[in-house]
């Protein structure tokens, strides 16, 4: 099955499917079984039901990986990155093969732009192969509901764009190369 973590008005949670028949299903969140099953009603309604209790659930509003849902009238903003596989992707080599790295790299790459803080890309505002000019903001990204400007700090021309609109970046991730 496939491991979701997911921020819930921004608590990290981890939900994972664990059997699916029809509209029921056995969930694990957060260490915890539980039983779910998705029913409408005959206005359309959309109502679920968690280990026999029942909720009215309606999605509010859907913007790149966040999702505002309704639950009996509470508001839930529901961020999920993509999904993670629970079976390792890659055959693991004998740690003698292993390459050693450093875990951060300490190197800042040449006229990198990068992010000033952890948040979220909600607007890109250059393209490969535009000038720009020193100051000029190339996207914004928004921490703590706050949209903030990230501007290059020299004119040149864009190299690379390494992120995209709904990515979640860290303070320090490169987001544009100039040159």
């Amino acid at each position: 099955m496939t491991l979701r973590e997911v921020l819930v008005n921004r608590k990290p949670h981890s939900v994972e499917v664990l059997e699916r028949n029809g509209n029921n299903f056995l969930v694990r969140i957060n260490e915890k079984a539980v039983k779910v099953r998705l029913t409408s009603n005959f206005q359309g309604k959309t109502a679920i039901e968690i280990d026999g209790q029942f909720f009215r659930v309606e999605v509010k509003r859907a913007q790149g990986n966040v999702v505002q849902i309704e639950v009996s009238g509470k508001l839930f903003d529901v961020q999920y990155p993509p999904k993670i596989s629970v079976e390792p992707a890659v055959k693991l080599e004998p740690t003698a093969a292993v390459m050693r790295r450093p875990a951060i790299s300490l190197m800042v790459e040449k006229d990198a732009v990068m992010a000033p803080i952890a948040g979220r890309i909600v607007l890109l505002r250059a393209n490969v192969g535009q000038k720009v000019e020193k100051g000029e903001c190339v996207c914004i990204l928004e921490a703590m509901k706050m949209e903030n400007e990230v501007a290059v700090p020299k004119a040149g021309v864009v190299k690379e764009i390494r992120v995209s609109e709904g990515a979640v970046v860290n303070k320090g991730d490169v987001l544009v190369l100039i040159t």
